[in-house]
This record gives C-alpha cells, structure tokens and sequence, in this order.
C-alpha cells in the first residue's frame, strides 16, 4: 500500500498545522531553556511532560512501537555518540556535551516533530564546527523544499555540505512527510542524486532532518531497544525542521533555527 501523503490543501488545514508547529516550537525552546550542566535529561522530559499539559497537547512520541518495546517517554534526548531516538536517562549532562532534543505534540490531530542540538558550557573548537555545520546542512536544504524540487535535491543538499567539512551523514534514518500521522511520505533521506526522489508539490507538510557525525556513519541500537549510537563512538548532532512547501519559497513551520548552538549554564 502507498504510504499517504501530507498535503495542507486548504487554509483551514494550514492553520491547524501552524497552530500546532507553533505551540510544539514554544515548547522546545523552553526546553532548550532547561539544558544545564548537572541536569538529567529524565528531568526535561519530566518538563516536557509538564508544559505539554499545560498547553493540552499530547507528546507524539510516546508510545511509538518500536522492535522490541513502545517508546515511553515524552520526547527523545540523545547525548554525544547517541544520535538520535535516546530514551531519556538520570546520567548527569556534563560541561562539553552535545544534548539533542528531538521532540513533536499532537495538537488538534495535527502531529509535529523537530529537533535541536545544543552544546553545553565549554564546547571544544571540533564540536562548535559540527554544530554549526549540522545546523547549515539542514536549514539550507530546509529554505529549499519549494515545488518542482525532489527529494534528492534536498539529500544532495545536505550531503554535500556535510561531507565537504569532512563528515558523514546517515542513511538508515530519514527524514518524512508529516500531519495526521508522525511518518507519511514522501521519505526525505539526507543524501541523495538532484532531480532523484519524489516531486514536492506546494502544500506538502514536510520534516527535513539529518545527522550528521564526525566520524564513521554506522550505528548500533543501544540495550534499550531505542537509543541510536555511533559504532566508533564518534559524535554526532541532528537537526530537524517542519516544512510548508511553496511555490517560491517554504515556510518553515517550527521556527528555532535561531535559537543558540551553545548554552553556557
């Protein structure tokens, strides 16, 4: 069966989606907010439990079927060599880290999903570099998600940029289309060959993203079922945005990409 597209074909839809987006960006840079040294990241998603509540709205990802278990926490926070989907831990976020929040609501039955990396206090000069050019590779191919594009324009995009600084992206996690489901097509890998894939069209709800890591791009599923690290323990950041696509320019639904790279607390 063809996996459903996301399309917001009328202003109602639009709305909702932007309400949503909204709402869910509200929340993730409070969250952003909360990223310290000594804190846990079992502490922000107790947080982002909390401010979810007081918005009503749901966590998407919870309960999200995985291999072996549902996913049971309110958002993914993924630290160093875990790239991404880390179930939130009480291991104490230390000065140098690099902390990715990946987090979405369900708000009106409309669905989000975005993420941030942040280093903490004194990041060293290599980890700065890859946050600022995971943070690059992203947001371009993200400002360039307009109709008449593929899919493999926006790879390409952020493949190249990545391994011209001399990293890696990966390729077993993709990015997606997204509104009453958390995963619809079209699938947006972070590599790909211009004018391969699917054809964007104006209207589709669209999640760019990509990870990006300093050394080899092979990963392992940790103990928990969940928890995605790299398997020479490099380190990695991931990026992800919500995108309208237009017929000129996109809409960048879920607007942090100005929040900082690095948080100094």
């Amino acid at each position: 069966m063809k996996a459903r597209r996301t399309r917001a074909s009328d202003d109602f839809q639009i709305s909702k989606v932007r309400a949503a987006a909204a709402v869910s960006t509200e929340i993730l840079q409070q969250l952003v907010a909360a990223v310290e040294i000594g804190t846990t990241p079992r502490v922000i998603a107790k947080l982002a439990d909390k401010l979810c509540q007081q918005q009503g709205v749901i966590p998407a990802f919870r309960g999200v079927a995985g291999a072996r278990s549902k996913f049971s926490a309110p958002m993914c926070i993924s630290v160093n060599d875990a790239v991404l989907h880390g179930l939130p831990t009480d291991e104490a976020i230390q000065d140098g880290d690099l902390v990715k929040l990946d987090f979405g609501i369900i708000k009106d039955g409309y669905y989000t999903d975005h993420c941030v990396t942040v280093g903490v206090g004194n990041v060293s000069a290599a980890d700065l570099s890859l946050l600022k050019i995971g943070r690059l590779a992203v947001m371009t191919a993200a400002s360039a998600a307009v109709s008449g594009k593929h899919t493999g324009d926006l790879g390409h995009t952020m493949q190249t940029i990545a391994e011209t600084a001399g990293y890696q992206v990966l390729t077993d996690y993709v990015g997606h289309g997204i509104g009453r489901s958390l995963w619809q097509a079209p699938q947006i890998p972070a590599y790909g060959v211009p004018g391969s894939g699917e054809l964007l069209e104006p209207g589709m709800v669209i999640c760019v993203e990509a990870q990006v890591v300093a050394g080899s791009n092979e990963v392992f599923v940790d103990n928990d079922g969940w928890t995605v690290r790299t398997a020479d323990g490099s380190r990695g950041v991931m990026f992800e945005y919500m995108v309208l696509v237009g017929s000129g320019k996109p809409e960048i639904l879920t607007k942090t990409m100005d929040l900082p790279l690095v948080v100094s607390k």
